[in-house]
Parts: C-alpha cells; sequence; structure tokens
C-alpha cells in the first residue's frame, strides 16, 4: 500500500516528531488505544535519528521524581509511557514546569522542602530544564488537562474501517499473518475489544507456531455487547430492549462513526 494511504495520525506523528528533534515543538502528546505504535514509532525515531532520550514508565516519591528530571535536564527528548498511574499534585506540578516557559522563556522546575532532603541528594531547589517531551497516554487523561494543553494532541483513536487500513498498511512491516487478518475482517466490528496491530502480532505469531490462533482469538478479540447491539439492533428493537429512547440511540450510533 503507498504511503498516501496511510492514516493522517501517523502522517502528522512522523511530522510532530521531526518537529520535536528540531525544537519547534517541545510537548508532544500521544493519547489513544494501546497497540497502535505511540511508543513503538517514537522510541525508533528517537534511535533512527541518534537523538539522545531517556524512556520512562515507572514513577515513585515526588522528590524521586524531581531528581529523575534533574538528571535528564540536558537530554534531547525524554519519553515519559503511560501516566495515568500519576495522581501526586506535586508530581503533575512539576510536569506543568516543565512542559512550559515561565521566566524568562526558561523551563524552571522547583521542589521545595523544610527538610535538609536535598542537600542529602545532592540536587538544587530548582533549576532549568532543557529537554523535550513526549507524554503517552493509553486512556483518556481528564486530570491532566492542565498540563497536555500546552502541547500538540495526536489522538490514536480509530473506527473499525480505519483500523482494517492500518492493518493493511503496516501489515508487511508487523508481520501479521495474511489469514490472522482476515480473520479479522470476517468475524470483527466497532465493537471488538482488544483489536490493535500488536494483538494481530501475537495471533500471528501464534498461528506460525501451530497453535489453534482462532481458539486464543475468540478470547483476546472480545465483543462488547452492549455497543454490537447498537450496531445490529434497530433503532425500534435497541429502544425496546434497553428503555431507552430513539433519540440517545442515534446519537451513540453517531459516536461510532
Amino acid at each position: 500500500m503507498p504511503e498516501e494511504k496511510l492514516n493522517v495520525k501517523y502522517k502528522l506523528l512522523k511530522e510532530s516528531l521531526k518537529a520535536i528533534k528540531e525544537g519547534a515543538i517541545k510537548l508532544l502528546i500521544l493519547k489513544g488505544e494501546a497497540g497502535f505504535g505511540k511508543t513503538y514509532n517514537s522510541m525508533a525515531f528517537a534511535k533512527d535519528n541518534k537523538i539522545n532520550y531517556r524512556y520512562i514508565n515507572t514513577y515513585a516519591t515526588p522528590l524521586a521524581f524531581y531528581k529523575l528530571l534533574y538528571e535528564n535536564r540536558g537530554r534531547d527528548l525524554i519519553i515519559f509511557d503511560d501516566l495515568q498511574s500519576i495522581n501526586d499534585p506535586k508530581i503533575k506540578s512539576m510536569f506543568k514546569a516543565a512542559c512550559w516557559e515561565s521566566d524568562g522563556n526558561k523551563r524552571i522546575i522547583n521542589y521545595h522542602s523544610t527538610s535538609a532532603i536535598l542537600e542529602k541528594e545532592q540536587l538544587p531547589d530548582s533549576f532549568e530544564f532543557k529537554s523535550k517531551i513526549i507524554l503517552i497516554f493509553n486512556k483518556e487523561f481528564q486530570n491532566f488537562t492542565t498540563i497536555v494543553n500546552r502541547g500538540i494532541i495526536i489522538d490514536f483513536s480509530f473506527n473499525f474501517k480505519e483500523k482494517l487500513e492500518i492493518f493493511d498498511f503496516f501489515k508487511k512491516h508487523a508481520d501479521i499473518d495474511d489469514e490472522v487478518l482476515e480473520y479479522v475482517k470476517k468475524n470483527c466490528n466497532q465493537a471488538t475489544q482488544n483489536l490493535s496491530i500488536r494483538t494481530l502480532k501475537i495471533l500471528s505469531i501464534l498461528k506460525r507456531k501451530n497453535y489453534d490462533y482462532e481458539l486464543f482469538a475468540k478470547e483476546i478479540l472480545c465483543i462488547d455487547d452492549d455497543l454490537n447491539d447498537l450496531l445490529m439492533l434497530s433503532d425500534i428493537k435497541w429502544k425496546d430492549e434497553t428503555g431507552l429512547s430513539r433519540a440517545t440511540y442515534y446519537n451513540r450510533k453517531k459516536k461510532l462513526k
């Protein structure tokens, strides 16, 4: 499949990664379903372009996070993956400072403590942060709006038709088996959960190792029954079965497109 057929989100990701590399943007936010290459493409770009980067997907105390930012303050790029686990307001405050200039076009991160802990850890109470940042979310980020509105956001959420186009485009690169892809086209729809490049790759590996991949597929690619009813039932039958209005039916149906 020619590159012009590539989903616009991946084209935007490619251009955004270039912009991060060149310093045109300092913050890139990737959100959406897992298994569609947000992390893979970000890290591959960093490696291919010999970018001095750090990948981080674990978090501890606010002090440990402050130390982490300080130690990586001069890197070209830091990739933070799966931020849903961060709920500490001090850590979120540090993220805000790391993502936006506030002091003479500088990003200054502070840590205020009445104890001698900073001296013990040989850390300053503030420092200038120069690294660019990629934030990766696999779910919604309701508690991060004050952070994510400081950068470019790409939403990797796709309908079923778009997913099939993506699978076709990346089939060779991701080593997706033709039979596995045909199974998905025949047996899945918008209500299918866990449908991603990563899942199809796993099923393809199982098939090549002579496992009954369809048995695994039926378990992994489960169906959201409520969503499936919305797809399969007429407005009147859906209204009768759910007790909800036809207006609700059409509103929910519209969101699936």
